[in-house]
């Protein structure tokens, strides 16, 4: 064991004399002591006689030598350490920390060498301080972007992406980083937009479907990325979720062009009618009847057509802001029942009304809750055939006042049931106009429901009826 400790200690001594003899000190020294020796060699060779009898000569000379040695050994060995002093300063610089100021008092090279360190240092502490804030606020935005954004550099390959596009994607950034798109999402479509943007250095844009058994459309744009010489760096690809701005411009579609189909039809059948009877119609005082009879009915349906669209835009258009008007359940409904009872014994049905008593009251005006309860009630008896029954009660219900409207109707396809609040839409649209609806009654009553913060739903089946049920959350007393 002994033996072993003194071979290590061997080989270290070993190790430090030469990493010693290359340092720059003994380097210095070494080079000092050459250039004296040759022309000392040159004296001694050529001046042997005289420094033979003269030997205090001789021994001057050595002690100048010698002299002068330690001092230049001393002198090299001060250089060193500080130029050691300053490659410590620089590999902490490099690790990241900070760096201070070595001053030196004499104006030197060594003193121009510690100030060009030092305003170095802080010239690069303070790029990397602004590059570390620059990243911080790109990375920041990056990540509250509900876009998806990718990187790429100019041979397609991912450096970067964000969390929405990693949930769109269905990928995660650490494990793709430095692939190709192809190897980290398999889509044609997708990688041909990078492809061409690259190629061309053009914008790409289009909308597609990343996802085959999901009906979401995105809209992808790739952008691609200069230099200031105009050299392509990369491109990046933005990808937007366009699937709700689509299905709402398809209802803007939809609703304009019922809006058109429901004005378009009354106005039709009322110019026919003015147009037969000023070819002559008129001097059958029978018939001219009848045609102002049918003309008159086609402007009551244009009436109420327009009364609901404006009632309907009044109620969007509130959306939103607080409701402060109060209403009590019970007496409104009262005066739908004294409304709508002539109408439902006109066809034999009977209406039952059960409303629970002192009922608090709900969040939204009288007008808006009768409007409610009449087009639910007044919907049912429609659709009721004679000597059916429609039962309306309301009641209490923990926090929430019930409202349930029950016929023995008709009742509604399942298939329909989604789409039965959307409005002009019909069940059978034919027995609809004839019964002289407009086709956005349900569309008013669920604004209504939902603006006062409550909620409609309904259960239906063919050929046994339907209910229509109302929550509303009850003000406190």
């Amino acid at each position: 064991m002994a033996s072993f400790r003194e071979e290590g200690r061997s080989r270290s001594e070993g190790t430090e004399f030469v990493a010693a003899r290359h340092s720059l000190r003994w380097r210095i020294t070494a080079a000092f002591v050459v250039l004296v020796l040759l022309p000392l060699g040159w004296i001694y060779y050529f001046a042997i006689d005289v420094l033979e009898t003269h030997p205090g000569l001789l021994a001057t000379l050595v002690f100048f030598f010698a002299f002068s040695t330690g001092v230049v050994f001393q002198w090299a060995g001060q250089l060193a350490k500080t130029l050691e002093e300053y490659t410590g300063i620089v590999r902490r610089l490099e690790a990241g920390h900070g760096a201070s100021h070595y001053w030196m008092d004499q104006p030197d090279e060594l003193g121009q060498l510690a100030k060009a360190i030092y305003e170095t240092t802080e010239s690069v502490r303070h790029k990397i301080h602004q590059l570390s804030q620059d990243k911080t606020k790109f990375e920041t935005i990056l990540e509250s972007m509900v876009e998806g954004v990718v990187g790429f550099d100019h041979m397609g390959r991912i450096l970067l992406m964000n969390s929405a596009a990693e949930q769109m994607l269905r990928i995660q950034s650490d494990r793709v980083r430095g692939k190709l798109l192809l190897e980290a999402f398999r889509h044609r479509e997708l990688e041909s937009l990078l492809i061409q943007a690259l190629n061309t250095g053009e914008v790409q844009k289009k909308q597609l479907q990343l996802w085959p058994n999901k009906p979401q459309t995105f809209r992808v744009q790739v952008v691609p990325v200069w230099t200031e010489q105009r050299r392509l760096l990369g491109a990046a690809m933005v990808i937007d979720d366009v699937t709700e701005v689509r299905r709402l411009e398809q209802m803007r579609t939809e609703f304009v062009a019922n809006v058109s189909h429901e004005l378009r039809t009354p106005l039709t059948s009322i110019k026919g009618f003015v147009e037969t009877l000023l070819d002559g119609a008129l001097d059958d005082a029978k018939v001219a009847k009848r045609f102002l009879s049918i003309i008159n009915e086609e402007t009551q349906r244009l009436q109420r057509l327009i009364e609901d669209l404006l009632q309907l835009s009044r109620i969007e258009s509130q959306a939103g802001r607080a409701v402060e008007d109060q209403a009590f359940l019970e007496p409104e409904m009262q005066r739908v029942r004294n409304l709508l009872e002539p109408i439902a014994l006109e066809k034999r049905i009977t209406l039952q009304v059960d409303v629970q008593k002192n009922l608090p009251q709900l969040p939204l005006s009288p007008d808006n809750l009768k409007q409610v309860l009449v087009n639910l009630t007044e919907n049912a008896i429609k659709y009721t055939p004679e000597g059916g029954r429609v039962h309306v009660r309301a009641f209490r219900q923990d926090q929430n006042v019930t409202l349930e409207v029950q016929d023995t109707g008709i009742g509604i396809p399942e298939e329909s049931l989604p789409r039965i609040f959307e409005r002009f839409y019909r069940v059978d649209k034919a027995r609809s106009r004839e019964m002289g609806g407009t086709g956005l009654g349900l569309a008013i009553v669920k604004h209504i429901i939902e603006r006062s913060g409550g909620r409609v739903t309904v259960h239906s089946q063919v050929g046994a009826g339907s209910i229509f049920t109302v929550s509303f959350p009850a003000l406190q007393e």
